[in-house]
């Protein structure tokens, strides 16, 4: 009796845990893990002239002439304190994996999505978990004697080993296992091709009924405990198969016909009834655009539910044994992990958990073969053009840690506020990365920060050119500039031109590399290179962004040839909409603050998880507006209040969010020093605080979690910008600032609904503006204004995959 009440204590803890990771378990349906995290192989090398040993991608066989990649190690949660380690990431998976590998970690994310859109448009009650193995099931040591008393895997010696592809747990339907089969699928152009047919599909069926009826005897042993007669269902799944195909292939083998019908328990071995258990290409959206599960797509998705599984409801499951049940599967003593490369595990059970990782994933520094080939060949004079998260400041810093291991003086230019921040990072990583990885022989060179405004004073064009004139050394002078725009319809472009030519004319030895989006009016006296392989983003971000890069003078992104990390999280739609809302805009709005804050609260932002690697700080978050009026309390000596904090600082502070403003105009104009100490602050990520900002002061900057806040202002108003072109500019530079989670919080249209970031798949964005109470800024909003309009597409578009330097 005593041992009895022994394990019921343990089953209610286990069971409370899992209710605080999952407060709606009996509510809604959870993934777990809720990412697919995709292996990609990676071989040692090192990157030219810098001594740094970093490892490369290595491409799928048919894309491996096309790309490689290079990938290090940052450090630290948010921005690496410096770019390099010794040895990579912990989530590299081992060189040498085929290319079915990948096929698989497509096909399974492909499901998972689906299976995830479906319980979600049902409201249904149940767990998804994806590729958990047998020996993880209550292995954990510190619940080892629990354990001890349970079935586990290990009391079936035949069948102790293997993996469930999926395992679906229903609060009332009961348990499905599902076995994936990728088969029918070639990877080709990057997540956008298959194969309507394959000659192996009788083959991999037979296997998969093998699994499946191995996960059965697994499962049903595991809950034999908790009472007889359990529901266990088994179904297949086959996303690049259609049913006519399946049905085809079983009618031809009358043998493997039976065993399906056996299998999967078809009414009176119907072959059709056999079919329709099965989850195949025609109930899932397709592989071209796997994330874009339609209502027709729900549909026959529902049709399929209906017949595997909501058929019959188990008057046996209870909330307590069905939380008992999720309880032993994803509670604490079974191990939740996901794939990683050195040993080191990684778990990540909670959607909080999985932004943290695979943000830190994609803040792995990545390199293609053509960057690679740029450095491999050191032009003096290069300008890099690429869409956001193409890699041009990872860039930027590895040639200035080479030119600072040869010995020579770097200098970091920032040529308006808008580059304060990324310049700021610059420079930073080249001073860290030198410490940390010292040259062996040589005296290294020092890194110079210059400062000045050529938007809004054409005179520090002259003062720029002097100042690093007197800087030469032996005739050389070694220069990084970020951000730069060299179109000439504003005045920025010009200056910047007149800046680069004026040093390469008086300095006889010039080295300047520098980077921006545009690819328009670029001088002559640059070699220019065009980036498109997308490197920082998720997949799920990139496709905010992705649909309006033709409406800039921006390279679209193109096919890297290797997967991203992971597809990342389904975008966070909030609305600035109802009686608690108020102001015009969500910047004015503290619900919308307060319903941010509940946001980041679900993602456990600034939290401690228990037993996990994977968490999420106040700094991995950016809240982005295009207004320029935004500000926290403005007091007077004496600490009163003079000036509100604007809404949505207000609401995250009530809601106990710690918040950083950087964007009030005043600092800005009137307390620069102030306002220079703040950009410094959100550059290194030094205090762990949310970060709320105009997005134009940002640039080169990400963060794991952005909310981007939709918005206007007066002289969108008066020269008659619609919601099109302000959408335009959000997707391209505020959206871009996301690596991971992203969070969009838009006011709903009151007649027509143009492009909007309400979308699902194809969303629109604009430049940069600032605020109307400075004729410079105003001339600044009419440059970026002139740049919004230039239309240009360089590249073909493609599923993306990941953007720049934190």
């Amino acid at each position: 009796m005593a041992a009895r009440n022994t394990q019921q204590t343990e089953a209610d803890d286990l069971r409370q845990i899992v209710t605080s990771l999952y407060p709606e378990a009996l509510t809604r349906t959870y993934c777990v893990p809720p990412v697919q995290f995709n292996r990609v192989p990676y071989v040692r090398d090192t990157v030219p002239g810098t001594g740094l040993s970093v490892h490369v991608q290595q491409p799928r066989p048919s894309a491996r002439s096309r790309h490689t990649a290079l990938s290090t190690k940052p450090e630290g949660w948010t921005v690496p304190q410096h770019m390099w380690a010794e040895e990579p990431g912990p989530h590299l998976p081992p060189v040498g994996m085929q290319e079915s590998d990948l096929r698989d970690d497509f096909a399974q994310n492909h499901v998972m999505l689906n299976l995830q859109e479906l319980g979600d448009s049902r409201h249904e009650a149940m767990f998804i978990l994806s590729q958990l193995q047998f020996g993880s099931y209550l292995n954990e040591p510190a619940y080892a004697a629990a354990a001890a008393q349970l079935p586990r895997p290990k009391d079936l010696p035949q069948d102790r080993q293997g993996d469930f592809d999926f395992l679906l747990i229903h609060r009332q339907h009961g348990i499905l296992i599902g076995e994936l089969k990728s088969v029918g699928k070639t990877m080709g152009a990057l997540n956008q091709t298959y194969t309507p047919a394959d000659p192996h599909l009788a083959q991999k069926v037979k296997q998969a009924v093998k699994q499946l009826d191995k996960s059965e005897r697994v499962v049903r042993h595991l809950v034999s405990d908790m009472g007889p007669g359990m529901t266990v269902k088994k179904t297949l799944f086959l996303p690049y198969v259609s049913s006519a195909q399946l049905e085809r292939v079983l009618d031809n083998d009358e043998q493997l016909e039976q065993a399906v019908c056996q299998s999967l328990g078809a009414a009176n071995s119907s072959l059709s009834d056999a079919v329709q258990l099965c989850c195949c290409s025609d109930q899932l959206s397709q592989p071209a655009s796997y994330w874009d599960v339609t209502p027709a797509v729900l549909s026959q998705l529902s049709t399929w539910w209906q017949h595997r599984m909501a058929c019959t409801v188990d008057a046996r499951l209870t909330d307590q044994l069905y939380l008992d049940i999720v309880a032993r599967f994803v509670g604490p003593a079974t191990t939740v992990s996901v794939p990683c490369y050195n040993g080191v595990r990684v778990e990540v059970r909670t959607v909080g958990q999985a932004v943290a990782e695979l943000g830190r994933r994609l803040a792995l520094l990545v390199l293609t073969l053509q960057q690679l080939g740029l450095m491999s060949r050191d032009p003096p004079l290069v300008y890099i053009t690429g869409a956001p998260g193409t890699g041009k400041t990872v860039v930027l810093v590895l040639q200035g840690v080479r030119w600072l291991r040869q010995g020579h003086d770097v200098h970091v230019i920032s040529t308006g506020y808008n580059t304060r921040a990324v310049s700021t990072s610059i420079k930073q990583q080249l001073e860290m990365s030198l410490n940390a990885s010292p040259t062996p022989s040589l005296t290294p060179g020092s890194v110079s920060y210059h400062i000045y405004d050529i938007w809004n004073r054409e005179g520090d064009v002259d003062q720029a050119v002097t100042d690093l004139v007197a800087c030469v050394k032996n005739g050389h002078l070694h220069v990084l500039i970020d951000e730069v725009s060299f179109d000439s319809r504003g005045k920025r472009g010009p200056r910047h031109t007149r800046l680069v030519t004026r040093l390469a004319q008086q300095v006889p030895h010039l080295y300047l590399w520098c980077a921006g989006v545009y690819n328009a009016g670029i001088p002559p006296a640059l070699q220019t290179q065009g980036f498109t392989v997308p490197l920082r983003s998720a997949p799920a971000v990139l496709r905010e962004i992705q649909p309006v890069i033709h409406k800039f003078a921006v390279h679209d992104y193109s096919d890297s040839g290797v997967p991203a990390p992971g597809d990342g999280l389904s975008v966070i739609r909030l609305s600035h909409h109802g009686n608690a809302h108020t102001g015009r805009w969500p910047v004015d709005c503290a619900q919308c603050g307060q319903d941010i804050a509940a946001e980041l609260r679900r993602l456990g932002v600034g939290s401690s998880v228990a037993n996990s690697t994977s968490r999420l700080s106040y700094r991995d978050v950016f809240v982005l507006t295009r207004s320029d009026d935004i500000q926290d309390d403005v007091t007077d000596e004496a600490g009163r209040v003079t000036s509100p904090a604007s809404g949505v600082v207000q609401g995250l502070k009530d809601a106990g969010v710690p918040v950083s403003v950087l964007g009030d105009h005043q600092d800005r104009l009137h307390n620069e020093a102030r306002w220079e100490r703040a950009v410094q602050d959100v550059a290194v990520a030094a205090t762990d605080t949310v970060t709320v900002t105009r997005y134009g002061y940002v640039p080169g900057l990400e963060r794991r979690v952005v909310a981007v806040l939709q918005g206007r202002d007066q002289d969108d108003d008066d020269r008659g910008r619609t919601d099109e072109d302000t959408d335009r500019n959000d997707r391209l530079i505020a959206v871009s600032r996301c690596t991971t989670q992203l969070i969009t919080v838009r006011t709903p249209p009151v007649t027509t609904t143009p492009p909007s970031l309400t979308t699902t798949t194809t969303p629109a964005v604009t430049t940069t503006t600032t605020d109307t109470t400075s004729n410079d800024d105003h001339h600044h909003r009419q440059e970026e204004e002139r740049q919004e309009v230039c239309l240009v597409v360089t590249c073909p578009a493609s599923t993306p995959s990941s953007p720049p330097l934190p």
